[in-house]
């Protein structure tokens, strides 16, 4: 009766450890996933509060020139993901007077108060999941929006 149970154990324990790598693979892809949204995300709160700062303390007589200074002080920041290996692409600015009409460059005399940060495409490699049929990628999109009076994101 025994003789029929020999390399049982051994079967048992290449299926656990298939199991087992391939649970660590999945967190490992999903803390990777994790991570780069986390990233993207600081990373448009950032711009879009530093953004909406310099909107602030613009007058209505010198708002194109904000605008610009909005801009720039999104450029001025790191822009560093995936453990500061990679740089964020296509980050996008837009501005608002409603939350309704987005804008990258307002008609002059719009009345801009609110500012919109976006990083569309962050493409995390996947590693281990690709090996049982996963994409070989993961966009994580980020974005942020701040008004000049946060009030009005109330409304």
């Amino acid at each position: 009766m025994r003789s029929h149970q020999k390399g049982f154990v051994l079967i048992a324990m290449s299926v656990a450890t298939l199991l087992l790598l391939a649970v660590l693979g999945l967190a490992f892809d999903l803390g990777r996933i994790y991570i780069a949204r986390n990233e993207a995300q600081i990373f448009t709160d950032a711009a879009a509060l530093a953004a909406g700062q310099k909107l602030q303390s613009a007058t209505a007589a010198a708002e194109l020139s904000s605008l610009e200074a909005a801009r720039l002080a999104v450029a001025k920041l790191p822009n560093r993901w995936n453990l500061g290996t990679k740089r964020f692409s296509g980050v996008a600015v837009d501005f608002s007077a409603d939350q309704q009409h987005w804008d990258k460059s307002p008609k002059e005399g719009e009345t801009v108060h609110f500012v919109r940060v976006t990083a569309p495409s962050n493409e995390v490699e996947i590693t281990f999941l690709r090996a049982v049929g996963g994409p070989d990628s993961f966009t994580v999109p980020a974005h942020s929006i701040a008004a000049i009076d946060p009030l009005r994101l109330v409304e």
